[in-house]
């Protein structure tokens, strides 16, 4: 097994060498100089000799606006010949693959794979290695390893309160919002580092090939502590594991005020690079007036199917339902009263292995029916809706923000992508005529995604940003309490080929069967919604 450990300082980076570390890696900041390549550039000399896994982490999306830069970045990353570029950007990973073959690719934990589907996306992709980093449970690991024969490192404890790939915290509230819902600090408390022990007891008999603390080191004396503790869990024999658990906790308990980190700035990326959110407000597609005419494609979300089938007796246009057990068994005995273009059918944001079986036999058995579109949020989805033949409309959290990823999407089967979140005069240069996108007329978009139970207490300084908890089935979200509302941008969305829109009154908070004020009275319906 192989311990791999994110470092950010050289007083880390020579813990990490001194403790016997399979493998380090370093981030890539967002703009980063001249020193910080000559200094990384030493680190992976040194990680070399000492034969040593040196991995290049750049996980974070790429926007139009700096595609340019990113190019360079990619030549310079290539040209430090990591033993790994780890990557989450579809259009990086597309460009990658392209001009520099022989570099090693890792898919970020934040690529978002969470069952074998994003496995076999990853496997066909190219990727050598594929980081979890996600709050999975051993029985779903278990299932996975049957599934698939790529490489994983599975990242203990999870960097990220919830599921990274879900993250829309950036483009929403800013870079500085996203992080004070990561744990980019060190362990903070000895609960959380005897929870990942425990997990790491377990991951012990999934026969993982490599294994990465879920902290970003920057003192050497906590490192070398975290290490110590990992090592004593991992190389017990089986018998002797609940042993080694209790001393550990009893060291823990001891000593844990030697794991905590002095929290700060990054070091070596101070400062807001340009792919943070500029919150000016620069020029922009011209504005529709609020009298112009609605658009044409027009689709409704339903919060669940009994919503659904009440709205179409009104409502003449699509309707979005989720595909869950509850409105799937509510569908199953009116199948003959829908034509199968009214209903789309909005996948999970996360499918668990667990559950496949059941969602196997409910796209099959819509397919047989007819139905064909769906709706999906990561790319092992996407990829599933593709072998069964159906059409891929892709959310927001399948990360397409630039040309290239735009690219690779249409590669992978995608007839539409999402709008990128924010407002589009940050898009503009990218939302060309028929380049391929959909949107959100008005919708309140979940900013971050946690299991049920596992949410945890927002930080202070996210108060101001008026979020609020919403629970749905399994899953606990973070969202805004005011609906993202683009009508006034409907016209010049039309004109650029942006279709469909939909309306989404999932989380509105809207009395049942009603639709957003302002919006009722230019939805394309035949008859006025029932009060």
């Amino acid at each position: 097994m192989e311990l791999v450990l994110q470092i950010a300082t050289p007083e880390a980076f020579s813990a990490a060498l001194e403790a016997g570390a399979g493998g380090v890696s370093v981030r890539l900041p967002r703009n980063p100089g001249e020193d910080w390549w000559d200094e990384v550039g030493v680190w992976q000399a040194a990680a070399r000799r000492r034969d040593v896994r040196f991995c290049l982490v750049w996980d974070w999306l790429v926007e139009q606006p700096i595609l340019s830069r990113a190019e360079e970045m990619l030549a310079q990353a290539a040209e430090l010949r990591p033993q790994a570029l780890v990557l989450r950007d579809l259009g990086l990973i597309r460009e990658a693959r392209r001009r520099y073959p022989d570099l090693p690719l890792h898919a970020s934990g934040a690529w978002g794979c969470h069952n074998s589907l994003g496995l076999a996306v990853a496997q066909a992709l190219g990727f050598s290695r594929v980081i979890l980093d996600a709050p999975l449970s051993l029985k779903d690991m278990a299932l996975m390893r049957r599934q698939s024969q790529v490489a994983w490192e599975v990242t203990v404890p999870s960097s990220f309160w919830g599921f990274p790939g879900l993250c829309l915290l950036p483009e929403y509230l800013g870079m500085d919002a996203a992080s004070e819902l990561a744990r980019t600090g060190s362990p903070s408390s000895a609960q959380i580092l005897t929870a990942a022990l425990e997990t790491l007891a377990g991951l012990s008999q999934l026969g993982m090939e490599a294994v990465q603390v879920g902290w970003e080191f920057r003192r050497g004396e906590s490192l070398k502590q975290v290490v110590k503790l990992y090592r004593m869990v991992w190389e017990a024999s089986p018998t002797a594991r609940l042993g080694v658990l209790a001393t550990a906790r009893e060291v823990l308990a001891a000593f844990g005020d030697l794991l905590a980190e002095v929290p700060g700035e990054d070091p070596v990326n101070p400062g807001r690079g340009p792919g943070t959110r500029d919150r000016g407000r620069g020029p922009g597609p011209e504005r529709t007036s609020p009298k112009a005419t609605p658009p044409k494609d027009l689709w409704l979300e339903a919060r669940d199917y009994p919503e659904a089938a009440a709205l179409a007796r009104d409502w003449r246009g699509p309707l979005v339902v989720s595909l869950t057990p509850e409105n799937y068994g509510a569908f199953l005995p009116e199948h003959r009263r829908w034509k199968p273009r009214r209903l789309v059918w909005r996948l999970p944001a996360v499918i668990r292995e667990s559950a496949l079986t059941f969602y196997h036999k409910a796209m099959e058995t819509l397919r047989q029916g007819g139905y064909s579109r769906f709706i999906a949020g990561d790319w092992g989805a996407a990829a599933w809706v593709r072998k069964l033949g159906g059409e891929v409309y892709g959310d927001q959290t399948l990360g397409v923000r630039n040309v290239w990823a735009l690219k690779a999407a249409r590669e992978l089967g995608a007839a539409r992508t999402c709008l990128p979140p924010g407002d589009p005069d940050k898009w503009r240069d990218l939302i060309k005529p028929d380049s391929g996108f959909w949107g959100y007329l008005s919708h309140i978009p979940p900013l971050a995604v946690w299991p049920r139970g596992m949410e945890p207490s927002l930080p202070r300084t996210l108060a101001g940003h008026r979020l609020r908890r919403v629970v749905e089935g399994e899953l606990a979200l973070l969202c805004k309490r005011v609906p993202e509302n683009l009508e006034a941008q409907a016209g010049w969305l039309q004109h650029r080929g942006v279709a469909p829109l939909i309306v989404s009154l999932s989380r509105s908070g809207l009395p049942w069967n009603r639709v957003p004020a302002g919006l009722e009275s230019r939805l394309q319906a035949g008859r006025p919604f029932r009060k």
